[in-house]
């Protein structure tokens, strides 16, 4: 097939073009108006045309085109200039593109030979496998081998190395979350002072564990009776940890004992509505509050109060890694105000976190641990485990919402009951 563009100021003048150089046969692919010149958009338009024509086409072939679709009654045709063919009377503008193309004689497609840029594509795909293939086969076998990675979680796991992790001792301890090197101590102790048939014994074995593990653990009692001297305990830690809630359980807690003779303190202005909070318990219990900004007015504060037999002092929570925070906390708790922080602690808090967390707020003479929503946890060797590492007592845990309900006074015989018991963090003195 020829393809030829033409150029004409119209399109009686294009078709003349066309049909002079490609002849009659000529088909019109497509028309467009363009600009030339200089100028661009501003220049003439000029139509261009671009036309075919088949030249495998027997020249002089005169088979006559089937009759064009009756048209409107309303259009008119003009009558064929005379001297000219039927074929040429029929190449005009209107009904060029109602005249079906001329059927062609069937022929077998021939392939396309192969191009150059193909057979070099092929050859460097060759090249590439050979290359991967050689740099396989100098790996080691154990990197070829090695499996893929799976999350842990999915991980089956896999039975102890270490014979003792399957002595009934062991297991019970490391399943309530107990370390590993406690549970081995105890386990020695008992295998110590146990005999073989009463390890094997589950009742005698957690009796015998919850008097081991009450043994080493240290707490600090209840808080003392009204006329044992002024006792002021502070609660800090991390933000969100439940200290205002437990400021409330301690207060309401020892209403009775204490006559009421207790007051509030809060030290808490960075978080919106703290004051608040606080301020609708002491509303409820009647108690005074004292909103303290800076460390000269919290001594201030407490000389006011010199009278009351307990002083509940609130803080801010603060982020244990902000050191500067964690300086302008220690600011307000001088050795000679004889307060004393207790570090309050979630339960639920992986490990490692709760180290860092103690360790931050080592900066503070901390007097004992406080640990909080044991009802959002499930094993609680924590509380051992936490206690053992740092020697600080424990003093006060909380299991719910509830004031003033929901506080346990910590005693080394519960605290060793609701480690061991599955369903220790229900318990409720």
């Amino acid at each position: 097939m020829q393809v030829r563009v033409f150029e004409a100021p119209d399109m009686a003048s294009g078709l003349k073009q066309v049909k002079e150089a490609l002849g009659a046969d000529a088909l019109i692919l497509s028309t467009r108006t363009v600009r030339k010149g200089k100028l661009g958009l501003l220049g003439k338009p000029v139509l261009e045309i671009t036309a075919a024509v088949d030249e495998r086409w027997p020249q002089g072939e005169t088979t006559p085109r089937p009759a064009a679709p009756p048209r409107d009654n309303s259009q008119t045709t003009s009558p064929a200039p005379m001297g000219t063919t039927p074929r040429q009377a029929a190449l005009s503008y209107e009904n060029l593109w109602q005249s079906p193309a001329p059927e062609r004689p069937a022929s077998a497609p021939t392939p396309a030979p192969e191009q150059e840029d193909t057979r070099q594509l092929r050859s460097e795909l060759q090249e590439l496998r050979q290359l991967i293939q050689g740099l396989a086969g100098r790996l080691p076998a154990t990197a070829r081998t090695a499996p893929a990675y799976v999350e842990p979680e999915f991980i089956r796991r896999q039975p102890a190395t270490d014979p003792a992790d399957n002595r009934p001792a062991m297991q019970l301890l490391l399943a309530m979350g107990v370390d590993r090197k406690t549970a081995l101590t105890i386990n020695r102790y008992a295998e110590e002072e146990l005999a073989p048939e009463q390890m094997k014994d589950p009742d005698r074995l957690r009796e015998f564990l919850t008097r081991a593990i009450a043994g080493v653990l240290r707490t600090t009692g209840r808080l003392p009776d009204k006329g044992k001297g002024q006792q002021r305990l502070a609660l800090v830690g991390a933000t969100g940890v439940g200290k205002t809630t437990t400021i409330a359980k301690l207060a309401a807690g020892s209403m009775g004992r204490l006559g009421g003779n207790i007051a509030l303190i809060t030290i808490d202005t960075y978080r919106i509505a703290a004051v608040e909070q606080l301020k609708v318990y002491s509303e409820i219990m009647r108690l005074p509050l004292e909103v303290v900004i800076r460390p000269q007015d919290l001594e201030q504060a407490l000389e006011r109060h010199r009278e009351r037999d307990l002083i509940l002092i609130d803080t801010a929570g603060r982020s244990p890694r902000n050191e500067a925070a964690m300086q302008e906390l220690a600011a307000f708790f001088p050795l000679h105000l004889g307060i004393e922080p207790h570090l309050v602690l979630p339960a639920p808090t992986r490990d490692n976190e709760l180290e860092d967390t103690i360790a931050r707020f080592s900066c503070l003479p901390l007097a004992s641990f406080i640990f909080t929503k044991l009802d959002e946890c499930g094993p609680l060797g924590v509380l051992l485990n936490t206690q053992l590492r740092h020697g600080a007592p424990i003093s006060f845990l909380t299991n719910g919402q509830r004031v003033p309900e929901d506080i346990l006074t910590a005693e080394p015989a519960r605290l060793a009951d609701m480690i061991l018991s599955h369903d220790g963090a229900c318990y409720h003195g």
